[in-house]
């Protein structure tokens, strides 16, 4: 594996950054989305975005069988810093998405 994607995996888990699963299409769009819905919230606004493959976190954590994800899965995260947090958590659960963190630890 790639030192700066395994590196980047590392910091997105210590950090627990914010996680969307199965970003199709533009994930500029999904940037600026989030960024939007974000802001309007009063969560503040992620400093950058990350994303990654499927194939990075089977490789990365060993994931095989049933919790292998399809290589091509694309994950778009951001870290939490500057934003406000307990809006971020339940912004969170009304979307759907988890924390790095808790997808590597339940896999």
């Amino acid at each position: 594996m790639d030192s700066r994607i395994s590196a980047m995996l590392d910091r997105a888990y210590n950090g627990s950054y914010y996680t969307i699963v199965g970003c199709d299409g533009d994930l500029d769009e999904w940037k600026d989305g989030y960024s939007k819905m974000l802001e309007s919230n009063g969560i503040g606004t992620p400093q950058e975005f990350i994303s990654f493959l499927g194939t990075h976190m089977n490789e990365k954590y060993g994931l095989t069988g049933t919790n292998r994800y399809p290589d091509d899965l694309v994950f778009l995260a951001f870290p939490l810093d500057g934003l406000r947090v307990p809006k971020l958590a339940m912004f969170k659960i009304r979307m759907q998405d988890r924390w790095f963190d808790d997808i590597v630890d339940n896999n």
